[in-house]
C-alpha cells in the first residue's frame, strides 16, 4: 500500500499580524482619500471602498472620522519618515550636507504627505477633540528630524547656534514655498531662492560665524 501524504497546513497569521495590516491598509486609504478630495470632502464611506473592505471592517477599526483623520496622519508621518530616514543614510560632510538638508526640507514640505497632514492640522484645530493629539503627533515627528539635523551639522563642525539658525532659516522658507504652492504651482522662484541660499551658505563657510 502507498502512504498518502498528509496536506501541508498553511501557517497562521497571527490575530496581532492582520490587525496590523487591516489598519495599515485603512489608513492608507484615509490618506488617499483626503489628498484627492481635501478634509472639507472627506468621508468615511470613501475610505472601505478605496481600501477594498467592508464598512463594517473599517467600523471595527475606526469608528469615528476623527479616527480615520488621525490614522491618514500618523500614515504621511510614517511615509515622510521612511523618505527622511533615507536622506539622513547618505554620507555627506560639509557643503554636501547643506544640500542634503535642504533637499530633506524640500521632500517633506513639497510633498503630498506634508499637505495632507497640514490639512488634516488645520481642520483639526476647530475641534478640541483633536487639536491637542494633532499637533502633538507633528510636534513630536518634526522635532526628533530637526534633532537629529542639528546634532548632524554639530558633529560636522558647526557650531550651537549656527546650526539652529541655518535650519530655522531654511525651515522658513521652504515651508513658506509649500504654502504658496496651494494657490502657485510655478516654482522657479522658489527653485531660484532656494539656490541661492544653498550659495550663500555654502560661500560664508563653515562655521557661519556671528554677525557683527
Amino acid at each position: 500500500m502507498t502512504a498518502t501524504a498528509s496536506p501541508v497546513k498553511k501557517a497562521r497569521i497571527p490575530q496581532a499580524t492582520r490587525t496590523a495590516v487591516m489598519r495599515e491598509r485603512l489608513s492608507k486609504a484615509a490618506f488617499n482619500v483626503i489628498r484627492e478630495v481635501g478634509y472639507v470632502n472627506f468621508r468615511t464611506s470613501a475610505v472601505s471602498k478605496e481600501a477594498g473592505v467592508s464598512q463594517g471592517a473599517q467600523l471595527h477599526h475606526f469608528p469615528t472620522k476623527d479616527s480615520l483623520a488621525v490614522a491618514a496622519m500618523e500614515y504621511a508621518y510614517q511615509q515622510s519618515n521612511e523618505a527622511f530616514e533615507k536622506n539622513y543614510a547618505v554620507k555627506a560632510e560639509k557643503n554636501a550636507l547643506v544640500e542634503l538638508i535642504l533637499k530633506d526640507f524640500r521632500d517633506f514640505y513639497l510633498s503630498d504627505y506634508f499637505m495632507v497632514a497640514l490639512d488634516i492640522l488645520m481642520a483639526g484645530m476647530k475641534h478640541d477633540s483633536l487639536r491637542a493629539e494633532l499637533t502633538e503627533m507633528a510636534r513630536k515627528n518634526r522635532l526628533r528630524i530637526e534633532r537629529l539635523w542639528l546634532e548632524r551639522l554639530v558633529d560636522d563642525g558647526w557650531s550651537l547656534s549656527d546650526a539652529e539658525d541655518f535650519l530655522s532659516l531654511s525651515h522658513s522658507i521652504v515651508r513658506g514655498f509649500a504654502a504658496r504652492s496651494l494657490v502657485s504651482t510655478d516654482m522657479r522662484e522658489f527653485e531660484h531662492l532656494l539656490g541661492r541660499w544653498q550659495h550663500i551658505v555654502v560661500k560664508a563657510g563653515l562655521p557661519l560665524g556671528s554677525p557683527n
